[in-house]
């Protein structure tokens, strides 16, 4: 089907789209810092610098945000996957005991994927092609740029798993259930471990949980 509409007016209408993802994320910045929630990633700036220069039908701006959405698009994935790779009852109980929460880290993720799929689409179209052509430029290699988000995805979700190292996952939950309690089933989150001169130090953030009731552990320990 031949694509008709005008290649300023899809780069206007995709700026626009970012700079209203921008004022959808300050807010949800601001709410969450008022209500002592964790914040810890913001597309912010440059989601408002793209917004800007599409708006002025920027050929080069689309060049790049085609690259940038299709290596972002696979991570963000990714992101999702590792908030689900944790006990299946643990991840139910959240749901059951706070499902407010869980969907105040779910959607903004599920939203961001959304638009970097949508700006990927749009800056593919025929209309954008051509143009970028004209100007003697080459068309963005968004196969190549996906590939590489695919890459350093399953690079962050098999690090992520690497980097559990199975005895000290199981010294933080034995000691968690030590402090805690045996009534509550336990699993490692967060473990970090740093050396100093004096050894090898431990700290870790254990999820406790039961029917009714979720609750955060912290130990640490000196393992060598």
């Amino acid at each position: 089907m031949l694509d008709t509409q005008s290649a300023p007016s899809i780069l206007r209408r995709a700026g626009v789209v970012l700079l209203a993802l921008c004022a959808f994320e300050l807010a949800w910045m601001a709410w969450r810092i008022t209500t002592g929630a964790d914040y810890s990633y913001s597309m912010i700036i440059p989601a408002l610098v793209g917004g800007i220069y599409l708006l002025r039908g920027s050929l080069r701006a689309a060049f790049f945000l085609v690259w940038i959405a299709s290596v972002l698009l696979p991570m963000a994935l990714a992101m999702i996957v590792l908030t689900l790779l944790q006990p299946f009852d643990l991840t139910l109980t959240q749901w059951q005991l706070d499902p407010g929460a869980q969907l105040a880290v779910l959607l903004p993720l599920l939203l961001f994927c959304a638009v970097l799929h949508w700006l990927r689409t749009e800056l593919l179209r025929q209309p954008i092609r051509t143009a970028i052509l004209s100007g003697g430029r080459r068309e963005p290699s968004a196969h190549l740029a996906l590939g590489v988000g695919i890459v350093l995805a399953l690079l962050a979700l098999g690090g992520h798993q690497l980097g559990r190292d199975a005895d000290l996952v199981r010294k933080a939950e034995f000691l968690a259930k030590a402090k805690h309690g045996e009534e509550y089933h336990y699993y490692a989150s967060k473990i970090t471990a740093r050396d100093d001169m004096e050894g090898t130090f431990v700290e870790a953030k254990v999820q406790a949980w039961r029917a009714d009731r979720i609750d955060t552990v912290d130990v640490f320990w000196k393992e060598k």
